[in-house]
């Protein structure tokens, strides 16, 4: 008896391929640098003018730069998808629930190996002073 696949992951799914695809587009540009930012909240607009808040979704296959800031501590709290964090040389993985601390001045930066984008909701406070 032929044994049917009655369950799938979406977020183990292979994706279709082709060339309108997302995978042949960033094949097509030779980058997988691509993330989209959302500002929702800004230094000079709250009382204290030390929170920024934004919205980050990093592409299927794709990471951001990575950067550090020293003046900023940064907290991630991941929305939908799983990726992979470096904080510091320190590499884990993360999904969706998940909240991240990134204490002032380590670098870091977000992968994104699987099929589906990976958002989440960050929050950046200035060291007083």
């Amino acid at each position: 008896m032929e044994k049917i696949l009655k369950r799938r992951n979406l977020l183990e799914a292979e994706p279709e391929k082709g060339s309108n695809t997302f995978a042949d587009i960033l094949n097509k540009i030779g980058s997988n640098v691509a993330r989209d930012t959302l500002l929702l909240l800004m230094e000079n607009e709250t009382e204290s003018g030390r929170i920024k808040v934004g919205y980050t979704t990093v592409y299927p296959q794709c990471s951001t730069r990575g950067h550090e800031h020293a003046p900023l501590e940064e907290v991630y709290f991941i929305t939908s998808g799983k990726g992979i964090m470096e904080i510091d040389g320190e590499k884990f993985e993360a999904e969706t629930g998940d909240v991240v601390y990134i204490p002032f001045a380590k670098f870091h930066r977000t992968e994104n190996p699987y099929h589906l984008p990976l958002s989440y909701v960050w929050i950046t406070i200035k060291k007083e002073g």
